[in-house]
């Protein structure tokens, strides 16, 4: 079979290409899979002479490179580069603001969130889970543990409320009867940050499936169930790498002052 003797000769190509610890197989039932990690750039001309030997096959090359903040693809068809594009990287969401993910043993998205502060005691930002996501607003009295904590359900408007102390007292959930409008601004604002982080993060069960195929077929490897939301299994690997196979899953790049935070988005909008 093509795709068989492809699998051999990709291995033998890299084999000369890469160190063995830079190559990470992931192959499906109908695609095969590589992640690597190399230095000086993927080696295109191996993909372009393999896509000659097996013309009935189509290779697609995805690429990030993150130093220089872009990333890119490159479709190679009987040797011939038939699609090439890239673009940039925005890299936000992913490194600037703090970004916390939770995923539990199972592969289920327990809370996935970045928050930016805006105040001295005002933090806003974005929040999935595996079944629905928010804009999030916390606010935060030092002096008495006072939270107020905002979520959106679906329009430009904070439409549910958490208030109390944290930690110690219970803190109360109420839907707003009068949902307070989000400025346009301050909308178009938050939704980009969303946005920014769900690419670098997050994959949806409802996009085309063309473009998460290679996804659910990696969750199905890992022995995964892929929900309505769910991380992306380039960031899944490592996170499955530093916790041990089987194990629930945790990244987080809020500092010891600010780790409350994502104790409290789990505390109420993420177990509501």
């Amino acid at each position: 079979e093509a795709r068989q003797a492809c699998e051999a000769h990709m291995r033998r190509a890299l084999a000369g290409q890469l160190r063995r610890n830079d190559v990470t197989e992931h192959h499906g039932k109908d695609a095969l899979c590589y992640d690597l990690k190399v230095e000086g750039g993927i080696p295109f001309p191996v993909f372009a002479q393999i896509s000659h030997e097996f013309p009935g096959l189509t290779f697609v090359v995805d690429w990030v490179n993150v130093a220089a903040g872009e990333r890119g693809q490159a479709t190679f068809v009987s040797g011939r580069l038939e699609a090439q594009s890239s673009e940039r990287v925005g890299t936000a969401a992913g490194s600037g603001h703090p970004v916390y993910v939770s995923v539990a043993a199972d592969g289920k998205l327990l809370l996935a969130m970045t928050l930016e502060q805006v105040a001295g005691n005002e933090w806003r930002g974005y929040g999935v889970t595996a079944t629905r996501d928010a804009l999030l607003r916390v606010r935060r009295d030092p002096e008495t543990n006072a939270i107020e904590l905002h979520a959106t359900e679906g329009a430009p408007e904070w439409a549910v409320a958490w208030t109390g102390r944290f930690p110690g007292r219970r803190v109360s959930r109420e839907r707003l009867r009068n949902p307070i409008a989000i400025e346009d601004r301050l909308f178009e604002e938050l939704d980009r940050l969303a946005r920014d982080f769900a690419e670098a993060w997050i994959w949806f069960g409802n996009a085309p499936e063309q473009d998460i195929a290679i996804e659910r077929e990696r969750y199905s490897r890992y022995g995964y169930k892929s929900a309505d939301a769910n991380v992306r299994t380039n960031r899944l690997h490592a996170m499955r790498t530093k916790a041990g196979e089987g194990r629930a899953m945790e990244h987080s790049t809020f500092t010891a002052a600010d780790s409350w935070l994502k104790d409290v988005v789990l505390a109420t909008w993420a177990r509501d």
